[in-house]
């Protein structure tokens, strides 16, 4: 009996000591496109509704783990359109793609629910009321948010009260514009951006031109890094469409404006306050180094999240991102993907097994002096998620000035 006691309490202790050496983590899920009107996913294409339940259904799973603190969501909640004669859609031609956005709202409230765990979202450019790529309000100053009857909390995040207690906002000084700041867990600042203000192609519904907008976004972005060095926050910085170029070698942010190189520079200023940046859009599972103003020195490595929908010729997948508790540098990822529409299984792979990183590196130390042909070559089986028979195209690798 004794030993039988004795083997239980040793059980107990490893599992509390492995309990222990879990890092803290969060899951990022992006680029959703659901496509309500289908009922099955057919191959390439968004996300129809078996798809969509059983992303819903390993999305808890995975936010029900004991070490991930929080939920992420990048953008483009709705399924893709036809843009043939113009992206703009007409009041009178938005009942699916509001359905859409709402079906994917409810979606992601019912995940944070059942978790027990706050959800942040921001804006992508599929997520417009008024059509791809326009502002995050349209005419009458509704936004995909108006759309959402799951919780009057809902924008910009899911949290569970309204006081000053982490989960909890720090800065929303224009919800029609779509970005704000917030605390997820004591000692972090998100920063979560609407970088789709920042696309050559954006059209603006809202009476506010691109340009002003731009230029309010990045002198908010540059006060809030400012506050959060004072109080000795660390920051992770997220957005919908990265900086850098496509993989046909276009610019993802406007070239007639200087916003690239804005945050080029405010990431060299504080990148001892910056921990860690997250973005969407591209579908791939893909890293960024950005450079510092002079193009020689690597200050920040972005990580993407690949998207749910297979509409990029990609595997489905999401991921979670540890950080270390007490630098909140980032450490390591768990990307989960699923081969079949149905279904989703146990299929998933790390950073720091892929990119062969040591245990006690940060994702930025193991790979801002990597050599540009070993980058590829790591990246290569895992860019469209595992092995799925999609070009690789390493272009948007490198984001410099």
């Amino acid at each position: 009996m004794r030993r039988s006691l004795l083997i239980i309490a040793v059980a107990f202790a490893v599992s509390v000591s492995r309990a222990q050496q879990n890092n803290p983590s969060f899951l990022v899920i992006s680029d959703i496109h659901l496509d309500t009107e289908s009922p099955a996913t057919q191959p390439w294409h968004d996300p129809g509704m078996d798809l969509w339940k059983a992303f819903q259904r390993k999305a808890t799973e995975v936010a029900k783990q004991e070490d991930v603190q929080f939920i992420l969501f990048l953008g483009d909640l709705p399924a893709h359109y036809s843009c043939i004669g113009g992206c703009y859609l007409a009041p009178g031609k938005r009942f699916q793609h509001n359905e859409n956005i709402s079906q994917a709202l409810s979606g992601l409230h019912g995940i944070a629910a059942r978790s027990g765990k706050p959800l942040f979202y921001l804006p992508g450019n599929n997520d417009a009321i008024s059509g791809n790529y326009y502002s995050f309000a349209d005419q009458r100053g509704q936004t995909p948010i108006s759309l959402a009857q799951a919780s009057p909390l809902f924008f910009p995040a899911i949290v569970p009260s309204t006081n000053t207690t982490p989960p909890c906002l720090v800065s929303n000084p224009n919800a029609r514009l779509g970005y704000y700041a917030a605390y997820p867990v004591a000692g972090i600042r998100l920063i979560a951006l609407n970088t789709v203000i920042y696309s050559p192609k954006y059209e603006s519904a809202d009476g506010i031109s691109q340009q002003a907008a731009g230029d309010e976004q990045m002198t908010w972005l540059a006060g809030q890094l400012e506050e959060a060095t004072s109080k000795k926050e660390k920051v992770f910085l997220a957005m919908h469409i990265p900086p850098g170029v496509d993989y046909k070698k276009n610019a993802m942010w406007s070239n007639a404006q200087p916003w690239e190189r804005q945050l080029l520079a405010l990431c060299t200023k504080y990148q001892s306050t910056i921990a860690g940046i997250l973005f969407g859009h591209t579908h791939m599972d893909e890293l960024r180094r950005l450079y510092d103003t002079t193009g020689q020195y690597v200050t920040e490595v972005a990580i993407a999240a690949p998207g749910l929908s297979p509409n990029h010729r990609t595997n489905p997948a999401i991921k979670t991102v540890s950080f270390d508790p007490k630098s909140k540098e980032l450490l390591d990822f768990t990307t989960y993907y699923t081969k079949s529409y149905t279904t989703w299984s146990t299929d998933s792979y790390t950073f720091s097994n892929m990119y062969k990183s040591s245990p006690k590196q940060t994702i930025y130390d193991a790979v801002k002096a990597m050599p540009i042909d070993t980058l590829r070559k790591r990246m290569q089986p895992v860019y469209s998620v595992k092995n799925n028979p999609f070009i690789f195209n390493s272009s948007g690798i490198e984001v410099k000035p």
